[in-house]
């Protein structure tokens, strides 16, 4: 469970150097964005063990996280876009609109691509890519 929270793979992981975290191309601004978003959290929850852990352990491993939790934003914007590249389809660009579920602690992340763009369509051909099945005799 550890290696799938993304702000530890943000700050920790292999991709904290600059290299791209799951194929988006923004990592400055996730990192900016998972610091923030943890930072409200510990507003909210500032006993809970597992979101102080966390943080103390992002503090000793990142500089970055350091410098971004330092700085003491909380803004949090509504949308972000990122762009992602796929090895099939190439860069896509798409808005993240984020639904929060308060009362259950959960975020629901919703990907959209603006309509009639090459984004919307690269996406539409990805919902059939790896669908088709190739091995059938013929």
């Amino acid at each position: 469970m550890r290696e799938r929270n993304l702000a530890r793979r943000a700050f920790l992981g292999p991709d904290r150097h600059g290299r791209l975290l799951y194929g988006v191309s923004d990592h400055q601004n996730f990192a900016r964005h998972c610091a923030q978003r943890l930072r409200a959290t510990a507003a909210r929850y500032p006993d809970d063990l597992a979101v102080t852990s966390l943080i103390r352990e992002l503090q000793a491993g990142s500089e970055l996280f350091r410098e971004l939790w330092a700085s003491h934003d909380v803004t949090d914007e509504s949308v972000l876009r990122k762009t992602f590249r796929h090895p099939v389809v190439g860069p896509i660009t798409v808005n993240c609109d984020v639904l929060d579920i308060t009362d259950r602690d959960q975020r629901v992340v919703i990907y959209t691509a603006v309509p009639g763009s090459a984004d919307e369509q690269a996406l539409r051909l990805l919902s059939v890519v790896g669908t088709q099945r190739l091995d059938v005799a013929g």
